[in-house]
């Protein structure tokens, strides 16, 4: 929470599903809950994407002095207007 308040880059070390781990840079601008599991939305410099990580795959965790290039809010707003988020500038110009 503090890295996404700060808008800090996050060094992680992922674990899919099959337990294989890949090191990340994120730059995470939300979290949320789904069931019963934690998810970071984050833009993930290593596929350059929008991505989301589940909390309990983060295998280590190093917040960054380092800020992402691009404001929290709008890494929201893409996001957002990328999948279509009901509310989102996209989704209402459709209705």
């Amino acid at each position: 929470r503090r890295a996404i308040r700060a808008e800090r880059k996050v060094a992680i070390s992922y674990a899919d599903k099959t337990g294989r781990e890949t090191e990340r840079v994120i730059w995470p601008f939300a979290l949320a809950f789904f069931e019963a599991v934690r998810v970071v939305a984050a833009w993930c410099e290593l596929r350059q994407e929008f991505r989301a990580f589940r909390a309990d795959r983060i295998t280590r965790m190093e917040v960054s002095e380092t800020r992402y290039p691009r404001r929290r809010h709008a890494l929201m707003q893409e996001w957002k207007r990328i999948e279509r988020v009901p509310g989102s500038v996209q989704a209402a110009d459709r209705n």
